[in-house]
């Protein structure tokens, strides 16, 4: 039993590590390599050592929000591990603090411009969940800029940054501050309750709504740079427009219409489906 009890601990921290986002923003990394040339990046130790770090940052952050929002997630997500009872606060900590340790030994093995960036980006994702969430879009823009940044980072596994890493960065600038103001709708009745001035409190959920709209149409249409630019083909195009323009335009935009609890749902978890198969007209813009 105390085995079975352990294993269950071990599987429940694993989990509480969100692998599956970590190994998300390692595909966008790659994909910045392959933008960059289309070789992709050298497969080095280096290029190694670079992506572990980029997914210990990914893990880091949500492990230090979970524990930072306990209070907060009791009301708005109770489901999730910490509320639910599977994890202490303490322990999100101490996974926290290994994960930290983790992120500085493997950037003291890397160049000097990984090595920043890594760790640049670790100071800005500890400073989102401590002091910047609680603001009104700006802790939005830091999600989305930290998203978007992955590319960035795999372009430095190459040949450096290119204009087609630099299209490819800004949707998903955009697209990614949509979806984090959209989540201030969802959460809208805990962080009011609790007091917490975030997008959807100081504006109110349909008028921030009305920007998640906007923004998501200005994530589309950058879309359409590398197409301007001619630096993409009709297989890019077909692609974006089963990918992600039709899925947008038809399974998320109606949900966004109105300020309703399921709806709003609903577009959350679809924003990040959409997310993931965006990958794949931006993979072919990197290989055709």
């Amino acid at each position: 039993m105390p085995q079975n009890t352990a294993i269950g601990r071990n599987r429940f921290c694993l989990l509480f590590l969100r692998p599956q986002i970590a190994l998300q923003a390692a595909l966008y990394a790659l994909l910045g390599s392959l933008l960059s040339h289309p070789s992709g990046p050298q497969w080095t130790l280096t290029t190694l050592l670079a992506l572990l770090a980029l997914m210990a940052i990914v893990s880091f952050g949500f492990v230090i929000n979970d524990a930072v929002d306990l209070e907060l997630d009791r009301i708005n997500k109770p489901g999730r591990w910490l509320p639910a009872g599977h994890l202490s606060r303490t322990g999100a900590l101490v996974l926290a603090t290994l994960l930290v340790a983790v992120v500085f030994a493997l950037a003291l093995l890397l160049p000097v411009m990984l090595q920043l960036f890594a760790l640049g980006n670790l100071l800005l994702t500890a400073a989102y969940s401590l002091w910047l969430k609680r603001t009104v879009l700006w802790g939005n823009a830091t999600i989305a800029y930290l998203n978007s940044s992955v590319l960035l980072y795999g372009a430095l596994l190459a040949e450096g940054p290119t204009f087609a890493v630099g299209c490819v960065a800004l949707s998903s600038l955009l697209y990614s501050l949509s979806q984090e103001v959209l989540y201030t709708v969802e959460d809208y009745a805990g962080d009011a309750h609790m007091g917490i001035v975030t997008t959807a409190v100081y504006f109110g959920p349909p008028q921030t709504l009305t920007l998640v709209q906007g923004l998501l149409l200005a994530a589309l249409f950058s879309t359409l740079m590398p197409l301007v630019f001619q630096i993409a083909t009709h297989c890019y195009l077909l692609l974006l427009v089963v990918c992600v323009w039709l899925p947008l335009l038809v399974w998320i935009m109606p949900h966004l219409r109105h300020v309703e609890a399921a709806g709003i749902a609903q577009a959350c978890r679809a924003v990040k489906w959409v997310r993931v198969s965006s990958l794949v007209p931006f993979l072919s813009l990197a290989l055709c």
